[in-house]
Order: structure tokens, then C-alpha cells, then sequence
């Protein structure tokens, strides 16, 4: 009930909200249809490694599109 609420009490602020996280869903799932969504590394430091790589094509990926 709490989400009704907010909506019924601020309706602009909620969406406001509601669609910045629909922006970082959707930024989610782009970066797992394109880089793969399973890290295959075992060890804590490779996965890491693995994740600073997908963000780092994550944002050379961003500079080339705009």
C-alpha cells in the first residue's frame, strides 16, 4: 500500500523516480544482451577484473554511440 501512497500523494515525483530506475534496468539489460550475463571467474580478484572490463566497454561503447 505504501506505493499507492506515494503515487496518490506526489505523482510527478514518483515517476520521476520510477522511470530513473527504468533507465538502469533497461542500461542492465543492454550490458547483458551485449557483453554476456555469466562471469565464469572463480577467483574473487578475476571477477573483479571481469567486472571493471564490462564497465569500462560499457562506457566506450557510450562515448562511440553519442
Amino acid at each position: 500500500m505504501r506505493v499507492i501512497e506515494r503515487i496518490i500523494e506526489a505523482p510527478y515525483k514518483f515517476l520521476k523516480r520510477y522511470f530513473k530506475r527504468n533507465l538502469s534496468e533497461s542500461g542492465f539489460s543492454a550490458n547483458k544482451r551485449r557483453f554476456g550475463w555469466l562471469i565464469r571467474q572463480k577467483r574473487e580478484d578475476r571477477r573483479e577484473m571481469a567486472l571493471f572490463a564490462i564497465g569500462l566497454w560499457h562506457n566506450i561503447f557510450a562515448i562511440r554511440v553519442r
